[in-house]
């Protein structure tokens, strides 16, 4: 059977179907500022007494809701005043009841006034055909939703050399829409179109100058004509400055600088001075007199710097900040190393969605000969570990466009730091209720940048009345994807369960997780994990999460009412021996839990490890319990990895995700070869025992162990050795001829058991051990 690892879809969709509020729309997604109006937001569990979270700047205030509240999907109404001075941009909203929190939507503030598509109050009243597009009065924002494979038609009029803006609203504001523009005229002929435009992502946007007087048209539909659940847009249609790119992307923090909005319609760039006072790490940066979204400029702690043509000197732990400044342009640097010295260079262009760039990053010598290069590491940018090779004084960084473009909006940051390979640490969900005896979890990914060992998650702050468990995330060849050429650089998941005492304390509070990784040498990498804001997965092959971490809002834990039905196992950490299985039973407890539908846990690994299958076991001694086989083979990894009980009961009428707490599983080697020495000594001709010890584990069903030496000098001969079932120890006697040539030579211990007491013939190797023969 399949193992699943979890992802940000089935998160979102458990944390969904629990007893916490749910908004899964809001009506209208923005508003003019200085207006006052409702906001109705629509979803499940949306109390009376529900306290909207927002940092809008805006006068809130409840209003009595219009519809049954018991009823699946509800709507619970605010009235919004929104301040005349409100900055133009994003603002995150939220619900909190002691239900627990909501999931965060975005509300857009603008300057333009908002009218809503009538096909959404009503559907027959569509406007996918040009002879029944809906007119509209510009300018104007239109809130509007696409459904199946919908075309939203919307019919203005303009004069002769009218200069029109086309823009529309739906990934920037957490939409799963794709959204495509087409440009009408009154036959229907498309003028111009857009899927992608530069500076918003896969958001969209067309400028047009018409050069008749008349009616036109506009069309808006999903490029893939997916359908979504989030499947809502703003689309803007007005006369106002945009950017499509800025320079430079960051600076450092309480440091001045003149950051330049270039491309759009801007017929030079404009220049501006933003707030780089401030503790957070993204600023606003705004075109003055623009609706568009806001630039975001990152704030570093550390140097920074632009380049200059006349120094082409990287420093290490400063930020460079450089452009490609034409197609074709390759931009290098030049920095001092040592042999033997661990470095990092890291470039961030596209991933700052103020960048064109999709940057290729490649470390040579000064000789030109390459040492190392990405072009992106699991993501939008690279970055390139590297230890310096013999006889290297000199390295030469290079920064290119991969598809050989360039011009001002091809910006960078370049960073050359001292410190071994690591890796990056991002979270899957956005925040976590906990039920009241009951469990949760938390989701993570791992982006590995050199660094191929072990590490595990940790939170740092739990509050009282809470336990952690899980977070493992096993070394990257334990995957076992062969098809994968570099798994230094590959992407690994883990999942922690937050569990909750039935007498926890009522609570909200943020919570700091990191990802600890114990290096074999000696001393930690310790990397803190960023939080996703918000996250939106749409539907459809290929297609990518949306999150915002330019929210910069901690994973929030709160406590929630107990849910009628528990999952428990008996023990929260199994070690076993490779290839051997065991029932991992459960129980099903709690009021009705019997009756309820969905009764059987399944499988679900939350480590990535190969060569694993779970199956349903034996049924349980009782209706509530069962138990899950874990079988393994001789080539399972031997690596701790976790299992997160789970499965799908009906609660109030819904079906509902049931966690029970992580079980850590201990991946064994059948039996270990403990040598008493790393390195043995013999004359020539004379002898020498290599002896030691066999450790089997009680789970190994192997008897005989037969022991032999490898790679042994000429002249020195160690006949093998059998192990039996009860013997512990061993004794190779090694004998070296007069004629054996003194040296040091690596040796190896090789191992095997012929007898598995299994059916089919099978032999176990056990894991070779390494050791030193001196012949002096």
């Amino acid at each position: 059977m399949r193992s699943i690892a979890p992802s940000a879809a089935w998160i979102l969709f458990a944390a969904t179907l629990s007893a916490a509020p749910v908004i899964r729309d809001i009506a209208p997604h923005g508003a003019q500022r200085g207006k006052t109006l409702q906001l109705i937001l629509k979803g499940a569990g949306l109390t009376p007494g529900a306290k909207l979270e927002t940092t809008l700047p805006a006068s809130v205030s409840r209003l009595s809701p219009s519809k049954d509240l018991m009823k699946p999907e509800t709507e619970l109404p605010f009235l919004l005043e929104v301040r005349k001075d409100a900055p133009v941009g994003l603002y995150p909203l939220r619900l909190v009841t002691e239900d627990g929190l909501s999931n965060v939507v975005l509300f857009s503030v603008g300057d333009l006034p908002e009218v809503q598509e009538k096909e959404i109050e009503n559907p027959k009243q569509s406007n996918g055909e040009l002879a029944a597009a809906e007119a509209v009065t510009t300018p104007v924002v239109i809130n509007g939703t696409l459904t199946d494979a919908d075309n939203d038609i919307y019919s203005f009029a303009v004069k002769a050399g009218q200069k029109v803006l086309f823009e529309v609203e739906a990934a920037v504001v957490a939409s799963a829409v794709d959204p495509a523009l087409e440009l009408l005229d009154a036959s229907g002929k498309v003028i111009a179109r857009n899927d992608d435009a530069p500076g918003a992502g896969i958001d969209s946007r067309i400028e047009h100058v018409f050069a008749k007087a008349g009616t036109y048209a506009i069309r808006i539909h999903d490029s893939k004509y997916a359908t979504q659940e989030q499947n809502f847009y703003r689309l803007k249609i007005g006369s106002y400055p945009y950017a499509e790119a800025m320079f430079p992307l960051g600076w450092r923090r309480g440091e001045a600088v003149d950051v330049e909005l270039i491309g759009g319609n801007l017929a030079q760039p404009v220049i501006i001075k933003p707030d780089t006072s401030s503790d957070r790490s993204f600023v606003p940066v705004r075109l003055p007199g623009s609706l568009s979204v806001p630039q975001l400029l990152i704030l570093s702690d550390k140097p920074e710097m632009l380049e200059r043509e006349d120094d082409r000197m990287l420093t290490a732990g400063t930020i460079l900040n450089g452009r490609i400044a034409k197609p074709g342009e390759v931009d290098r640097y030049r920095l001092a190393v040592k042999p033997g010295e661990q470095w990092i260079f890291e470039v961030k262009a596209s991933s700052t969605g103020a960048s064109r760039l999709d940057a290729l990053l490649i470390v040579s010598d000064k000789n030109g000969k390459k040492l190392e290069s990405r072009d992106d590491l699991g993501g939008a940018d690279p970055a390139v570990p590297l230890e310096v090779p013999k006889g290297v004084d000199e390295v030469i960084v290079s920064v290119e466009d991969l598809l050989k473009r360039g011009g001002p909006e091809f910006g960078y940051r370049l960073e050359a730091r001292k410190e071994a390979a690591d890796f990056l640490v991002s979270l899957a969900t956005p925040f976590v209720n906990v039920p009241a005896g009951g469990t949760a979890i938390l989701s993570a990914r791992i982006q590995r940048r050199g660094y191929d060992g072990p590490l595990r998650l940790w939170i740092q702050n739990l509050p009282e009345g809470f336990s952690q468990a899980g977070g493992t995330v096993a070394p990257a060849a334990a995957s076992q994807r062969f098809d994968d050429p570099n798994p230094r650089f590959g992407v690994n998941t883990s999942v922690i369960t937050i569990t909750a005492a039935p007498g926890a304390k009522p609570v909200t509070a943020p919570l700091q997780i990191v990802g600890i990784a114990d290096l074999p040498g000696g001393g930690r990498i310790i990397r803190e994990a960023v939080a996703p804001g918000l996250v939106v997965t749409p539907r459809g092959l290929r297609a990518r999460a949306l999150s915002a971490p330019w929210l910069e809002m901690p994973v929030m834990l709160a406590l929630s009412k107990p849910l009628p039905v528990r999952l428990t196992t008996p023990i929260p950490l199994v070690r076993i021996a490779q290839g051997v299985e065991f029932p991992l039973n459960y129980k099903v407890e709690g009021s009705g839990s019997a009756g309820r539908s969905g009764g059987r846990a399944r499988e679900n690994i939350a480590t990535q490890v190969g060569n694993l299958r779970i199956l349903q076991g034996p049924p349980g001694k009782t209706p509530n319990s069962g138990s899950l086989l874990l079988s393994t083979n001789f080539f399972t990894p031997a690596t701790p990895w976790d299992f997160l009980p789970q499965i799908t009961m009906d609660v109030d009428g819904r079906p509902t995700e049931i966690y029970g707490s992580m079980v850590t599983i201990d991946m064994a080697p059948g039996y270990q070869v403990w040598p008493r020495a790393k390195s043995w000594k013999v004359a020539p001709g004379a002898s020498v025992n290599i002896a030691g010890e066999l450790y089997r584990e009680p789970t190994f069903e192997g008897g005989l162990v037969k022991l032999e030496v490898q790679d042994l000098p000429d002249g020195v001969e160690c006949p093998s050795v059998d192990i039996a079932a009860d013997q512990h120890d061993f004794k190779l006697a090694c004998q070296a001829a007069a004629s054996a040539a003194k040296g040091s030579y690596d040796i190896r211990l090789v191992s095997q058991a012929p007898e598995t007491g299994r059916k089919a013939k099978d032999t176990y190797r056990g894991p070779e051990v390494t050791a030193t023969l001196r012949i002096e």
